[in-house]
């Protein structure tokens, strides 16, 4: 997988802090991803919070205009899709909140193991959405990550069509987060800063969400 225009330009060279930065004041999402992040701080087992940031999520990306997610169907879908995954998604909640790591930068802070594992986690709840997610001409990965980012934003990365197609190139939503820690791991070595606390106004804290700022800019024009 090659990520070299994400944090990096095509010569290798690292962007720059205040490039990250000014990307991040623009992003059109900041406020829909801040939300996120707060209100999924706690999930209950209703799915009530689930349904509440998904459906948030969905619209803001604006997948509630056409396909599965049309207004109309949406919480019903949402439901379904917590029905079948909630559990899971429980879990790996509750183990991130209570492995002791920071959440802003749990990806970073577990151990490789703990990572594989975790990944495997949430390949196997991304597979489980894909029934619910498929539409007639939707991108069935598209909204199962933006999904899973909109309860687990510190783990996912909520990747779009151009981006699973052209940037990522792969079907894999766990080698996208692995490429995406390798990546954080590599830039924030070079340039000696941490990619969550490049926000000045401090809403996009979690590693995928800022590392989403500069995924989404990376699509080919």
């Amino acid at each position: 997988m090659n990520l070299s225009n994400i944090l990096f330009e095509s010569d290798g060279k690292a962007k720059t802090p205040s490039e990250v930065r000014k990307r991040i004041v623009a992003f059109s999402y900041a406020d829909a991803s801040y939300q996120t992040i707060c209100d999924s701080t706690e999930l209950d087992k209703n799915g009530e919070v689930f349904i509440k940031c998904a459906a948030r999520i969905l619209s803001n990306f604006g997948m509630t205009r056409r396909g599965p997610f049309k207004d109309i169907n949406q919480t019903n879908i949402l439901l379904d899709c917590w029905e079948v995954v909630g559990d899971q998604v429980f879990e790996i909640h509750n183990l991130v909140l209570g492995s002791g790591y920071s959440r802003d930068r749990y990806l970073l802070e577990i151990s490789n193991i703990e990572r594989e594992e975790l990944l495997a986690n949430v390949w196997s709840v991304t597979k489980q959405l894909l029934p619910f997610t498929m539409g007639k001409t939707s991108f069935g990965l598209v909204g199962a990550s933006k999904i899973l980012f909109a309860v687990l934003p510190e783990i996912v990365l909520p990747v779009d069509n151009s981006q699973w197609l052209k940037v990522f190139k792969t079907v894999d939503l766990g080698d996208v987060i692995k490429g995406m820690v390798s990546d954080i791991q590599h830039w924030e070595k070079v340039i000696g800063e941490k990619l969550n606390e490049m926000d000045p106004q401090k809403k996009l804290t979690t590693l995928p969400s800022a590392y989403n700022v500069m995924a989404m800019a990376a699509r080919p024009e």
